[in-house]
């Protein structure tokens, strides 16, 4: 991999390198071509050739990568499109390799070859904990290169609403231990692997509402609201992304009996839970694992930043992470945030002042910030 002409990855056949506004006749050849652009509804428009070259460049410039020219190096002809970018799935932002290359250079194994390099790049260089693709149904030749390359097809349906037209989406996802083909867990999801891999829940009733708490291993992975917005969707996410089953032990209370049957990470969890509703505890000092991108960890990171009490906007927050144009992004990451509390996605407001959406529901988030100022 090197830098000084923006070479990004390279493979026994191709080179990834960003691209630039001289590399738009070639992208014609891609965008505008309908037999390649049959998923997206047809062939581009100037101006959407355009807008796509733009949307890559602001890219590497906030993230650091996106969709990169993919060059043969035999020729070193611009053959196509591909690269890690953050895409939303049914309202939860992921990582995804995404892959589009001119039809003349079809059933060659580039797509195949240039789409497994950015998965590498995406476990060895972004530290993802998984990738995906998300591709149309009617799409065969894209999802044939992702089950190729090992990933497998999740459950669910994503409608996109693009260019006028309806477009049904699936998902296809692969984890870091999966990709690599070790056993044992990733490197941040704990001790225990495969099926013998628990994450243990108990129930535990705060003032404002029931939540759920999990573990895996010595660290806790969840603090969340049975009463959420979307019940169950931050559980199935934990279970998916830590390859792990959920085995509830049942209900939890600073004075449940017994209490050695349960792990004593989740007994210290509700020791802190009820300091911090006696308004005893402003800062919790539990080891946490974290399952997400690494956008969305740093988002979550910087939640612990926020004092008691206070409050920023999704905008602030967002500067915050040295990301000041991905308010959006960042608000997707804060309603994923699966420890509510401990990380306080409570305390993150409208740029009004307004009481945005919160998985525990409004009138808990109210609850949570009028706590804080009565202590």
């Amino acid at each position: 991999m090197t830098d000084g002409n923006r070479t990004i990855i390279e493979t026994p056949r191709l080179l990834l390198r960003e691209m630039t506004a001289a590399d738009r006749p070639d992208l014609c050849m891609i965008l505008q071509d309908k037999e390649v652009m049959y998923a997206y509804n047809g062939p581009f428009s100037d101006e959407e050739v355009n807008g796509w070259l733009e949307r890559q460049t602001g890219r590497y410039r906030e993230w650091g990568y996106g969709l990169w020219a993919v060059v043969l190096k035999q020729t070193g002809e611009m053959i196509g499109q591909c690269g890690v970018t953050r895409q939303l799935w049914n309202g939860e932002e992921m990582l995804e390799v995404g892959y589009l290359f001119r039809h003349s250079h079809w059933h060659q194994g580039y797509a195949t070859e240039a789409a497994r390099a950015c998965m590498e790049y995406a476990f060895n260089i972004l530290g993802a904990s998984e990738v995906c693709s998300i591709i149309r149904d009617n799409n065969i030749p894209s999802q044939q290169v992702a089950l190729r390359n090992g990933m497998r097809k999740a459950e669910g349906v994503m409608v996109k609403h693009y260019r006028g037209a309806e477009m049904p989406h699936w998902l296809y996802l692969t984890t870091r231990e999966e990709f690599s083909g070790k056993a044992g867990g990733c490197n941040n999801t704990g001790s225990g692997s495969g099926k013998n891999r628990r994450i243990l829940t108990v129930h535990y009733q705060a003032p404002c509402g029931e939540m759920l708490l999990g573990s895996l291993g010595d660290r806790l992975c969840l603090c969340h609201w049975t009463h959420e917005l979307h019940p169950g969707r931050v559980a199935n996410r934990l279970r998916r992304i830590l390859k792990a089953e959920s085995e509830d032990c049942g209900q939890i209370s600073g004075d449940t009996p017994g209490q050695s049957a349960f792990p004593e990470i989740l007994l210290r969890t509700v020791r802190e839970l009820d300091e911090y509703f006696r308004g005893e505890r402003k800062e919790f000092d539990i080891p946490l694992l974290l399952a997400g991108s690494e956008f969305q960890k740093r988002v979550w990171q910087q939640l612990r930043h926020i004092p008691y009490g206070q409050t920023v906007s999704y905008g602030e927050l967002a500067a915050a992470i040295g990301a000041p144009k991905s308010v959006r992004a960042v608000a997707n990451a804060n309603g994923a945030n699966a420890i509510s509390i401990i990380l306080p996605c409570h305390r993150v407001i409208g740029s009004d002042g307004s009481l945005t959406g919160y998985g525990g529901g409004i009138d808990t988030k109210r609850y949570l910030l009028e706590l804080e100022k009565k202590y």
